[in-house]
């Protein structure tokens, strides 16, 4: 096994892509069911709402295909059983987005993702994936991987989405600083 089939495998990509359509496309169903309701109102035509809703849903699932991903890849080394590490890192990622799920891998790897938003508002979504392993100097390596969806304008935000998750994983990782 090669180090792309690793990598792959690692993160499962496919599960990236499916949590990135349906983020893209709540986003979609949420604008189209404002702009319907506004435009319903305006014309007397109230209740259009769930019929924006599904049109944008839809129209963001078209658009999707026409965006690039963009993945982003770092590490972060912590000190401690893996167990603390996985606290730590599942604490972390709470607080910078929203908890997806958590994998424990035949190897005794922990896997953790989440979804996290960037950009103007934190609009655009962005998968978090971070594989916790045992190192033989008894830390713990983080592997953290973002992937998100760019469109004509590049904003590149699964770097901006690694550099969040890595600043915050620091701060956890220093501790409250104390004021004498």
């Amino acid at each position: 096994m090669n180090r792309d089939e690793v990598d792959a495998a690692m993160f499962d990509e496919a599960g990236e892509d499916e949590l990135l359509l349906a983020a893209m496309m709540r986003l979609g169903a949420a604008g189209g069911s404002i702009g319907a309701g506004i435009g319903g109102s305006i014309t007397g035509q109230h209740g259009l709402g769930a019929a924006g809703g599904r049109g944008g849903a839809r129209g963001a699932a078209r658009g999707y295909k026409w965006t690039k991903k963009d993945v982003s890849t770092g590490a972060v080394s912590l000190d401690g059983p893996i167990g603390t590490a996985a606290h730590t890192v599942a604490e972390t990622l709470a607080t910078v987005g929203e908890p997806v799920g958590t994998q424990t891998r035949e190897d005794g790897a922990i896997a953790l993702r989440a979804m996290l938003g960037v950009g103007l508002g934190g609009l655009n979504p962005v998968v978090v994936t971070a594989v916790l392993s045992p190192a033989r100097d008894g830390s713990v390596q983080v592997a953290l991987r973002t992937a998100g969806r760019e469109g004509l304008i590049k904003r590149h935000p699964a770097d901006k989405a690694l550099a969040k998750v890595i600043a915050a994983l620091n701060d956890r990782r220093r501790g409250p600083d104390v004021v004498a």
